[in-house]
């Protein structure tokens, strides 16, 4: 690698790796819910749709960590203090472990209680029980599916983590296809499916530190928790957590509404839309996930108009990916309910509300976009706020005001009104953060002039 390249020009290598591979993650809950919905119909996409924030929770707690640890790993490899990131790199992974341990138990113990508090009953209880079961004992792959992905990006392997992760979603496909359509497994084999190829992520996750040079190789000394890093990724990670649980938080809210507005049928059109919405919101934060490492990196070298030029292409990129899905959906809405096999009456609902949806997709891709960039500078004040005003104001405030005077029209229009006040106020600390720098914003690149051991080693990995 050239060292005397600037930073901003590595945008590319670490974003669009980042993107596919959140894009591909995405993909796991529409792959269950296309091979369900075709076996079991209606109540099996209800099932899936009302027991996926459980299985979304695990997920969320292992991205919070792994993000977490690898914000605190890039500054520290920003500062050239390798030692210090690879210490807590290694906490990170063993933190990884410990919280699997401990969420396994919790989980299977509560599995029917919680599915009734989310609105499960009868037949859809029943087969909601049966896949989330399955999902909880494979908690331990999950979180390090996850946890492990942010450590390779940050260690500049983004192509690696998507070869990984497309290698776990080819497996999640191929073993549904056999469970639920050759063996007839139903709703087990869909959950069965997605443990395994969870446990194939983790393995090439794994196996990619593994692969580190030496010198960047984290040893067993590492793994020893640092408990002073331990507070400071933990607070760190509520924010990447919330970013990847805040969905499901509103998919709990939009659900109870659905089933009060429109019943049973409403709520398996609601989980046509979310299986669209979740790859969509996947690609858009994969944006912020990409810059996260170069972004972490340059405020721990204090290359403030570094990070600038890195945010204005994030910006321009959210807002064109956004607006080819705003004109996607305008065929797919009417392509989806014919895809996942719904009936009649849910295919209705999501044709004439896909539409409302997809206005939110610019919103939602600059909330992302500015939440992801304050956790990478550590204001964990700002993150924190972006990602959880959204689900415990925002959102429950308009879904459930909203449906009063529109009744089901209300559900889906409360999702871009929400986003709308989340976009401006992401602005709003933007333009407040920026205010607050120092003077130095006009330092000039450290690239240009420190030695090649300051530079982003990671890149010459790929």
């Amino acid at each position: 690698m050239n060292h005397l390249k600037p930073i901003e020009n590595q945008f590319s290598k670490f974003v669009v790796p980042s993107m596919f591979t959140m894009l591909l993650a995405g993909f796991y809950e529409i792959v269950d819910g296309f091979f369900v919905g075709r076996a079991l119909g209606d109540v099996g996409l209800a099932a899936i749709n009302i027991a996926w924030p459980l299985a979304a929770l695990i997920l969320a707690v292992g991205t919070g960590i792994g993000v977490g640890g690898s914000v605190i790993m890039s500054t520290f490899r920003g500062r050239g203090d390798p030692e210090r990131a690879k210490a807590a790199e290694g906490t990170t992974i063993t933190l990884l472990a410990m919280v699997s341990l401990l969420l396994t138990t919790v989980l299977l113990l509560s599995a029917e209680p919680l599915l009734i508090f989310l609105g499960a009953e009868g037949e859809t209880l029943a087969l909601g029980k049966t896949y989330i079961q399955v999902i909880f004992a494979g908690t331990a792959l999950q979180m390090f599916g996850t946890g492990l992905t942010p450590l390779l990006r940050n260690h500049g392997r983004s192509v690696m983590v998507m070869v990984v992760m497309v290698a776990g979603l080819i497996t999640n496909i191929v073993l549904d296809a056999v469970f639920i359509m050759v063996f007839q497994w139903g709703i087990f084999g869909a959950a069965f499916a997605t443990i395994l190829a969870q446990g194939v992520t983790a393995i090439g996750g794994l196996a990619g530190l593994l692969k580190q040079k030496r010198e960047d190789r984290v040893t067993f000394k590492h793994l020893k928790p640092q408990w002073n890093f331990v507070g400071e990724s933990l607070k760190i990670g509520l924010s990447p957590f919330g970013l990847s649980f805040s969905p499901s938080l509103i998919v709990i809210f939009c659900n109870w509404q659905c089933l009060r507005y429109g019943g049973e049928v409403a709520v398996a059109a609601y989980s046509v839309i979310a299986y669209v919405l979740a790859p969509a919101q996947n690609l858009m934060q994969g944006v912020g996930d990409g810059i996260q490492p170069l972004i972490s990196f340059c405020r721990g070298g204090e290359l403030y108009r570094s990070m600038r030029v890195l945010l204005r292409k994030a910006v321009v990129l959210v807002l064109a990916i956004s607006g080819a899905l705003f004109l996607a959906m305008i065929p797919g809405s009417w392509l989806l309910p014919i895809i996942f096999g719904t009936s009649p009456e849910a295919g209705a609902i999501v044709e004439h509300a896909m539409l409302i949806f997809s206005v939110a997709f610019p919103l939602i891709g600059l909330a992302r976009l500015f939440s992801a960039y304050f956790y990478a500078v550590k204001e964990s004040r700002f993150s924190t706020l972006l990602v959880y005003l959204d689900p415990l104001v925002l959102t429950p405030l308009f879904v459930f005001t909203l449906p009063m005077g529109l009744d089901l029209d209300g559900v889906w229009f409360s999702i871009p009104a929400a986003q709308g006040v989340l976009a401006l106020v992401a602005v709003l600390l933007f333009w407040n953060y920026q205010r607050a720098l120092p003077a130095k914003n006009c330092k000039k690149l450290k690239a240009h002039t420190e030695p090649a051991s300051m530079a982003l080693q990671p890149v010459e990995q790929e």
